[in-house]
């Protein structure tokens, strides 16, 4: 039974530390505008499900009480995010919405 036990200890460290490391950006009124907003990427892991990264974005970003409509994007490497934000924002521009670059306010402190 000790085995076992350790065994299934084992098994759970091993699974909570095989989260690999991956990148996500939010897109607000990206499908009504007029203004698009696109927040900079956050460095997260696959353990994060899309309700959760929601939260973060309302919390972390200034969305403004207008965006309804926010969906989230999920990458392998920075380079693949950083390519998406950059074809989003030329695409909507093409489309001659505004769009909006959100960045994570600085912290306010002594």
């Amino acid at each position: 039974m000790k085995t076992l036990l350790t065994l299934a200890l084992l098994f759970g460290t091993f699974a909570a530390n095989a989260q690999k490391e991956i990148w996500s950006h939010a897109i607000g009124n990206w499908r009504n505008g007029p203004v698009v907003y696109i927040t900079e990427l956050i460095q997260v892991t696959e353990a994060y499900t899309t309700p959760e990264l929601l939260k973060i974005y309302k919390r972390d970003f200034a969305f403004p009480e207008s965006v309804t409509d926010i969906d989230v994007l999920r990458f392998g490497t920075p380079e693949e995010g950083e390519e998406s934000i950059r074809t989003l924002k030329a695409k909507y521009g093409m489309r001659k919405l505004e769009v909006e670059i959100l960045e994570i306010p600085a912290p306010v402190g002594p």
